[in-house]
């Protein structure tokens, strides 16, 4: 009797659900708006979230750098002496890198590592990451390890190349030259940001591509001592060498969260304005309707419901609207970010940024995200709704019907 009970104000909720066209359609659309902009806004920053903390692991812990006039600049090679005698360091490399244009307008990271090192580090960026070919040899000169979008963008050339392990690919240089490169191996990371579009090879192949002196590099790359503190590590390099932009691996991230998503907040500001807007339109929806409402509960409560039925009636009313106006708005969320590529949304929330992803924004779907997206979307409505229903559902019914 209890299931038959419920089934029934399921089916009578339903019924109002297209009885009050308008009131539906208004709501279903305003939650269909509101919850398309924060589904579009939150895949995009869990996408690029995971996306630095993969790049990341694939780094070293601390990066040195060298600034002049909030710029960076090339540091001595001279440095990593005085970097590999610190306290708590376990080895340090140059790293030489920088972009190149490959002759359709796209760039291209080029980084280049002394290969013995990088070789001999576990944990380097690139020795565990590679998923056909090979690592950098010392030995080795003119030959690279390339990210997928190097396949993908030579597949889509107007004079389409079929990029391997063994393929002859040339760069041009910072004078206009053209310098041949083997393939000797291909990334296997999912990483957008660090390796899709990247291109490692030896330094000194990479200084003749980017113009660096001999005596000169991009950065260095340092790796601690297992147990030490990198803070405590970078600190002591800070101190030593007054000269040096000291970033650690926590510092790295900050500054790349805030570069890529910074704008997230913003967007979640615009949500929260539609969704009081939306609130705002199914409590007015409900109050304007509220004399044909008290009509309709007196009826209820005339026929036998009581108040505990009424406010179920509304509930499941405003769960049925809430439910379909945020799947339909997740389902748009979906298709405009994994298909259409996120326009507008990207660009407004990653910047220029979005140029150094050629391989298409990191996108991601968490279960608590949807959970997320359900619970601010159905909640807000049925408390809106209820409300001036519940004072509806206390009024005796014989003082709606006559009227008074």
């Amino acid at each position: 009797m209890g299931v038959r009970k419920h089934s029934n104000l399921a089916s009578y909720a339903l019924g109002n659900v297209l009885k009050y066209r308008t009131r539906s359609i208004a709501i279903i659309i305003a939650l269909f708006f509101s919850t398309s902009i924060l589904s579009s806004v939150e895949f995009i920053r869990e996408g690029v979230v995971q996306d630095i903390s993969s790049s990341l692991d694939e780094g070293s812990d601390i990066v040195i750098q060298k600034l002049v006039g909030g710029r960076q600049v090339p540091i001595p090679t001279a440095w990593v002496t005085n970097v590999t005698e610190t306290t708590g360091v376990r080895a340090a490399t140059p790293r030489i890198w920088g972009y190149s244009d490959v002759g359709s307008g796209s760039l291209l990271t080029i980084m280049g590592v002394n290969a013995s090192e990088y070789g001999n580090m576990i944990g380097a960026v690139g020795t565990e990451i590679v998923g056909e070919g090979r690592f950098l040899n010392e030995s080795d000169r003119g030959k690279m390890i390339i990210g997928q979008g190097i396949i993908d963008l030579m597949a889509a050339s107007a004079m389409p190349l079929h990029v391997q392990v063994g393929t002859i690919l040339s760069l041009i240089t910072f004078d206009g030259e053209l310098i041949e490169f083997e393939v000797i191996g291909v990334f296997s990371s999912g990483s957008k940001i660090y390796s899709y579009d990247m291109v490692l090879t030896d330094i000194i192949s990479a200084r003749d591509v980017l113009g660096y002196e001999n005596d000169t590099c991009t950065d260095i790359a340092v790796w601690v001592t297992p147990g030490a503190d990198p803070n405590s590590v970078a600190f002591r390099l800070d101190t030593e060498i007054p000269e040096a932009r000291v970033l650690t691996h926590d510092a790295i991230s900050d500054s790349m969260l805030k570069a890529y998503g910074g704008r997230a907040g913003m967007a979640a500001l615009l949500w929260t304005i539609v969704l009081m807007a939306v609130v705002l339109i199914a409590f007015t929806a409900s109050g304007a309707i509220s004399e044909e409402a008290r009509r309709e509960v007196g009826l209820l409560k005339a026929l036998g419901f009581d108040t505990v039925d009424v406010l179920e009636i509304r509930m499941l009313e405003s769960i049925t609207l809430s439910l379909l106006g945020v799947s339909l708005g997740i389902s748009f969320a979906v298709i405009y970010d994994f298909i259409l590529g996120g326009p507008v949304i990207s660009g407004y929330l990653l910047g220029w940024s979005l140029n150094l992803l050629p391989g298409g924004i990191p996108l991601t779907i968490s279960l608590s995200t949807v959970f997320i997206m359900y619970a601010v979307g159905v909640v807000p409505i049925l408390v809106a709704a209820v409300i001036p229903s519940w004072r509806n559902a206390i009024t005796e019914p014989d003082t709606v019907l006559r009227g008074v």
